[in-house]
């Protein structure tokens, strides 16, 4: 499964989502947003595989697609 990261600013700070997944996270900058979307998406992973589903985190997260960044939430309208 490819999972895409979108990143746009919004009232000073960053959120990064994954659309394929509706997880959100925010962070001071780009990058810590993008790093906290990542531990998400391992928790995601993991809560998943406790509940008996066969999802692998590392393979989730090597198959992250790269970051398309927006300058502000206009995405979102």
């Amino acid at each position: 499964m490819d999972l895409s990261i979108r990143v746009y600013e919004k009232d000073g700070e960053f959120v990064a989502s994954c659309p394929e997944l509706d997880v959100y996270t925010y962070g001071s900058d780009a990058e810590q947003a993008r790093t906290r979307l990542r531990h998400v998406i391992a928790f995601y992973a993991n809560t998943a595989q406790d509940l008996g589903y066969k999802i692998d985190a590392s393979e989730l997260l090597a198959n992250l697609q790269k970051p398309v960044q927006f300058r502000s939430e206009s995405f979102l309208n």
